[in-house]
């Protein structure tokens, strides 16, 4: 069985193009949403976790320190995440 197309442009049908452009922006947005949710997570728990870093707490303080800038990490980063991805959403409705 041979496909053919008559517009020149490799694509079987008109929406063929939109479709993988469609699905090529969502690609981007999601990795985009990544790359800055872990610069974000990074950037938080290196800021709340930096007394820990500076000064020599207790074993009691220092772990309460890191469990909270790990908190605030994931938080961030799930903030980022859904926050780009709910605008893409918006944006191809």
């Amino acid at each position: 069985m041979r496909f053919t197309n008559d517009d020149e442009t490799g694509c079987l049908s008109s929406e063929a193009p939109s479709r993988q452009a469609s699905r090529d922006t969502a690609t981007v947005e999601i990795v985009y949403s990544l790359f800055t949710g872990a610069i974000v997570a990074a950037l938080l728990f290196f800021t709340v976790a930096s007394p820990a870093f500076i000064w020599e707490l207790s074993g009691g303080w220092n772990s309460t320190v890191m469990g909270m800038a790990s908190a605030f990490s994931a938080a961030g980063f799930v903030y980022r995440v859904v926050s780009v991805l709910v605008r893409l959403r918006k944006v191809t409705k």
